[in-house]
């Protein structure tokens, strides 16, 4: 390997929210938040250490070739997709930017969105904050599996004010790479009821099984009205501070309200995230390979430890990312209670409640850590395991 994942690097004190705060300072092992505790690739690095050794940091002028060629190249190679350039616009991150503009230039206020919890939940938050409606197509779940449930959707679909199908392609929490046929069905579903679909890609480079990913740009045609896509390597290369995201529009009218809405509120863009994700594009196909290699490891030790030694808990084997989402009904415990076990273990997790209002038996757990520090937290978990007497 190239860049090494098993190197521990003290996060506490750095102001990081996994670890100053979900962590307590240390307190707690944090397997909750979704960012990585590895290291950027060393070009990078490089990359933004030569924007900081230049010391001027003045207004930046957005380098909008290098941009859009190096995510056109990354789309090509890795999905083999070929967007134009012109498709392309920066976003200041994904929730409180692509998504917060999708929303102001797509929709009105009392306009409603559906979404399909279990799902990542600032979704919900972020529509309702801007006064718009979010709508549950839940997901079936059934023997350790989600699947969509079509009738429920084509029904959400055809409510009055419905402008939004949000898809969270492939899924977090659940850990879901959505086949193509699936795909198209909610695109066909969407387009008979003039739905727009918004599809959030962000942990699209990270698949495992050897599993195919689709993007919604690949289903939709050119010009289309009803597909856009929003991205960013943040997850991927560990870059989330950062801030940089962007969205793929083919609708040159859609595009052009969207560019509005950025023009209309004066944003600016993260110089140095900006040149981290240019990088990343450009030069780091190689940490994606190793990255998926470790997080699979990371995965099948999880998974193996759990099924011999905390047997009470049903965990899914994910097909992408590195969220593990673990069914905790067997231990019989109430939400709290499930808190209260996990921060007994010395470990924080995320509570399924916050996915969606069925999910509360549920916990989703990072694995995107070191070997030694996923083992040790593992530890702590069968050892309160055990003194709950399961």
């Amino acid at each position: 390997m190239i860049h090494n994942f098993d190197e521990t690097i003290n996060r506490i004190g750095t102001d990081s929210d996994k670890w100053d705060n979900e962590g307590k300072c240390g307190q707690l092992i944090p397997l909750g938040i979704a960012d990585t505790d590895y290291k950027a690739p060393h070009e990078v690095l490089e990359s933004v250490r030569e924007k900081v050794d230049f010391g001027v940091f003045g207004y930046g002028y957005f380098p909008h070739d290098r941009f859009n060629d190096a995510i056109k190249g990354w789309y090509g190679r890795h999905h083999k997709i070929d967007i134009r350039a012109d498709d392309i616009s920066y976003a200041p991150g994904l929730m409180t930017g692509a998504l917060w503009m999708f929303l102001d230039a797509y929709t009105n206020p009392g306009d409603k969105v559906v979404i399909q919890p279990p799902v990542y939940a600032t979704f919900k938050r972020v529509i309702e904050n801007f006064n718009r409606v979010a709508v549950d197509n839940p997901l079936n779940y059934y023997n350790g599996s989600y699947q969509i449930d079509f009738e429920d959707l084509e029904a959400k679909l055809k409510l009055p004010d419905v402008k939004i199908l949000l898809v969270c392609n492939p899924a977090n929490p659940i850990g879901r790479v959505w086949a193509k046929v699936e795909m198209q069905r909610m695109y066909d579903l969407c387009r008979e009821n003039n739905v727009m679909i918004i599809s959030d890609e962000i942990h699209s480079d990270m698949i495992h099984k050897s599993l195919p990913f689709h993007s919604f740009l690949e289903i939709c045609e050119e010009e289309d009205q009803n597909v856009v896509v929003m991205n960013s390597p943040s997850k991927t290369f560990n870059l989330a501070s950062f801030f940089s995201a962007y969205v793929i529009i083919k609708n040159k009218n859609m595009k052009k309200a969207f560019d509005d809405i950025y023009t209309k509120y004066h944003f600016d863009y993260n110089y140095l995230g900006v040149e981290a994700l240019i990088t990343a594009y450009n030069k780091c196909d190689y940490y994606v390979n190793e990255l998926n290699a470790y997080l699979r490891s990371n995965i099948d030790f999880s998974i193996n430890y759990i099924h011999k030694h905390l047997p009470k808990l049903k965990v899914q084997d994910p097909d992408c990312s590195y969220l593990l989402w673990i069914d905790c009904e067997g231990l019989g415990l109430t939400g709290t209670e499930l808190d209260e076990f996990f921060t007994d273990a010395g470990v924080r997790v995320n509570d399924g409640s916050s996915y969606g209002k069925d999910s509360g038996n549920f916990v989703r757990v990072n694995i995107a850590c070191t070997r030694a520090l996923l083992e040790r937290a593992l530890k702590q978990i069968k050892l309160n395991y055990d003194k709950y007497g399961f």
